[in-house]
């Protein structure tokens, strides 16, 4: 039976409907659509007729990965629900009219509104801080630049891994942040990251730590985003210290809930506390007390410790500080396995000689990933889609091979089995900067997360060379 729906078995359906390739190729649209849209759009067109362009790779993505798509999409003359899914290759796209909307949302859908443009939001803008970083990390290596130069660059640098940092936790918000879980021991983060968190602290205020001192344990999580909950509760409550004799301290043990072990960590302050009705809402999206602030980062917090089956509480009182606690669960029986330390990292080789294959449809992406490894001697080899990826990899032979996840045509997940088929012993890289890795589908050697620089690029060329 052929995957492609004949075109007239599209006016058999009793709602508005359209079939459409992968890449955005209109195949068919049936007559309750052209009257809804007002316009008579015609097999060839774009997904631009249909009123899809700004959504269509979302709608990719999602029916690429199994979840189905379904989402409220303001049209020419008006808000109609889009749902999707493929059949066989193409993609179904379903038209179902709305009643108007309100002109000013409601608080809950507002919110809502708002979780569903994050992910995009901070996909895109992921994308541009690669050339911000990448550029920035190249320029600190020239050896002629001056002291104010290097020192401007440095600036740079901090800035943009801030922006970075913004990004993720508005992914985590969205629910859309990629999360690299690992086996770890979360007391070892603690210790290791002291001197970071201490420097949140503010000036004449103190920080006491206090590990349980037992270690042994295994917590399945994020390194960086857990580092990040933890900076952001120690930031969070150095904010509320009184202006002298301001004390935090750090606590971690493993207590039982419901007959299981979870590692608990608590975060106290001896500030001013919070009032009951600020309380209930703390971990609201965009709520703060404090005009300057963005409010995002607590919400944030609690939406990376749910995803890692955790939890997240306050208890305070006006004149008692404040009291955090992150539970997490303990893998029974699991072992973390030792970081060594940066100095006993085996010395990365050169990239020199090696033929990469980039394929990227961001053109700033593709140049900017040209340019560093150039810079280190590599030859690349660039791809502007999927298909044109899968065409190069079927004419020519290539040492490495770097697949943004979502592209037009053949996403990355998609190329790699054709690598695998195609080129066995060449390693694969996916790079984005929200995607989560997908079900169902062959894992790449490695994951590069945007935004990189220079280093890491380098750093993930060569795990991957290490296997």
């Amino acid at each position: 039976m052929s995957d492609r729906l004949p075109p007239n078995e599209l006016d058999w359906l009793p709602v508005a409907a359209a079939l459409v390739e992968r890449d955005g190729t209109v195949l068919a649209v049936n007559p309750p659509l052209a009257r809804l849209l007002g316009t008579s759009p015609a097999a060839g067109d774009t997904v631009a007729a249909l009123g899809l362009d700004r959504h269509w790779r979302a709608v990719v993505a999602a029916v690429t990965e199994g979840h189905g798509f379904a989402k409220d999409i303001e049209l020419a003359r008006q808000t109609v629900r889009v749902t999707a899914a493929l059949r066989g290759r193409q993609v179904l796209a379903i038209f179902n009219e709305l009643a108007p909307r309100p002109a000013v949302a409601s608080g809950p859908q507002r919110l809502e509104s708002l979780g569903m443009v994050a992910g995009d939001l901070a996909h895109e803008f992921n994308n541009q801080l690669v050339g911000v970083i990448a550029d920035a990390s190249m320029l600190r290596e020239e050896d002629d630049l001056s002291d104010p130069g290097r020192e401007a660059v440095l600036r740079i640098e901090a800035a943009a891994r801030r922006m970075s940092q913004l990004s993720r936790q508005l992914l985590a918000f969205a629910g859309r942040g990629r999360f690299v879980t690992m086996l770890l021991d979360p007391d070892a983060l603690l210790a290791e990251s002291h001197d970071r968190f201490e420097s949140l602290v503010r000036p004449g205020a103190k920080l006491a730590v206090d590990i349980a001192g037992g270690g042994g344990i295994a917590i399945e999580a994020d390194r960086g985003l857990l580092r990040q909950v933890i900076a952001d509760l120690i930031e969070n409550a150095s904010e509320a210290l009184p202006a002298t004799d301001g004390e935090i301290r750090v606590a971690s043990r493993v207590v039982v809930i419901n007959g299981s072990p979870h590692w608990e960590l608590e975060v106290c302050d001896n500030g001013r506390g919070i009032e009951p009705s600020t309380l209930s809402r703390i971990f609201d999206p965009f709520f703060s007390t404090k005009a300057e602030h963005r409010g995002l980062g607590l919400s944030a917090a609690l939406g990376i410790v749910r995803r890692l089956g955790g939890d997240l509480e306050c208890e305070s009182r006006v004149d008692h500080g404040a009291t955090f606690r992150v539970r997490l669960p303990v893998v029974p029986g699991a072992v973390a396995p030792r970081r060594r330390p940066t100095s006993q990292q085996p010395p990365l080789a050169k990239l020199t000689g090696l033929r990469v294959l980039v394929a990227d449809d961001e053109p700033t992406i593709r140049a900017t990933v040209r340019r560093m490894l150039e810079r280190r001697g590599a030859v690349p080899v660039l791809a502007a889609d999927g298909e044109e990826a899968a065409q190069l990899l079927r004419t020519e032979k290539f040492d490495v091979v770097l697949l943004d996840v979502m592209m037009p045509k053949r996403t990355g997940y998609q190329l790699v089995p054709i690598v695998r088929e195609l080129q066995p012993n060449v390693p694969v890289i996916l790079m984005s900067g929200y995607t989560d890795q997908a079900h169902g589908v062959e894992p790449p050697d490695t994951f590069l997360e945007k935004p990189f620089n220079a280093s890491m690029l380098e750093a993930a060329i060569q795990g991957a060379l290490r296997g």
